[in-house]
């Protein structure tokens, strides 16, 4: 089923400002970690701020001029020629960033217009809220039997609308096969060094289709090793669920050493998301 886009009036309704204090939506706090975003790191592009420089590891890369002359100057008796050995590369640093992976729930149980619309509502605002703060950005959907990349990594997702436009709902709720591939995009950026690794997992807590050992402990599984990596984890309940779906999310959130939302009662879960961000990036 494609997302089909509300009429006027029921955006209307949709829309309405809520004043909403994000910190009493925040039902399991997770672990505290060290602060990591905004802290200086070094860039493994030629974007940030040069620090110092460094002998090249290869002929590619950022040519400190500066350093790469005074090394020159020192080897040379009268004209100074700069030779291969003379090379300096920039070191930068820059801000940390988060790489934030959604993982979210496409699946049948999403088959309501308005469910699917205030789903694709979340997307496009947290699309727009990483534009803003310069972040990287996935998405992930899952539905059937597996996962699919509907945004690969990128800084420019709101290049990516029409991909959620077009996005379809309908089948079965493979919510391990979600997380594993986004644990397994968070895990390689976590290696880079460059980035927070951020997951963010929207779902109704009510998956049936299993990896290995079953739906759930499936699921539950992969958290566990999402918090062995210290991957920072948001699991937001946004439906008026069935309580079960509801205690499953709470648990995710639990073994994944993470944070869980509830966001059941508002009208535009939307707006409140990117607020949400914002506080959490203040626990990066």
């Amino acid at each position: 089923m494609k997302l089909k886009t509300l009429k006027k009036d029921e955006q209307k309704v949709e829309t309405q400002e809520e004043e909403v204090d994000v910190k009493k939506l925040l039902k399991i706090k997770g672990k505290k970690k060290n602060r990591l975003y905004g802290k200086r790191v070094d860039s493994k592009t030629q974007k940030g701020r040069y620090i110092k420089s460094k002998l090249p590891k290869d002929s590619s890369g950022d040519v400190a001029i500066d350093a790469t002359l005074r090394a020159a100057a020192l080897s040379s008796k009268e004209d100074i020629k700069v030779k291969s050995e003379d090379l300096r590369h920039k070191i930068r640093k820059h801000g940390a960033r988060a790489s934030i992976v959604m993982v979210v729930d496409i699946s049948g149980s999403m088959f309501s217009d308005r469910k699917a619309n205030r789903l694709k509502g979340i997307l496009n605002s947290v699309i727009e809220d990483a534009n803003r703060h310069h972040d990287r950005i996935s998405v992930i959907g899952f539905k059937g039997e597996k996962a699919e990349v509907i945004i690969p990594t990128t800084h420019r997702a709101t290049s990516f609308r029409e991909e959620i436009e077009n996005i379809r709902v309908g089948g079965t709720t493979p919510l391990a096969a979600g997380m594993k591939k986004g644990y397994e995009i968070l895990e390689k950026e976590k290696l880079k060094d460059e980035f927070v690794p951020l997951m963010l997992i929207l779902s109704d807590g009510m998956p049936n289709i299993a990896l290995e050992e079953g739906p759930i402990k499936d699921a539950l599984n992969i958290a566990e090793k999402i918090k062995d990596k210290e991957i920072h984890t948001i699991v937001v309940n946004f439906e008026r669920a069935v309580r079960y779906g509801h205690e499953v999310n709470m648990e995710l959130a639990l073994a994944a050493g993470g944070r869980y939302y509830d966001l059941e009662e508002l009208k535009d879960p939307s707006k409140v998301v990117s607020k949400i961000l914002d506080f959490e990036r203040e626990n990066l």
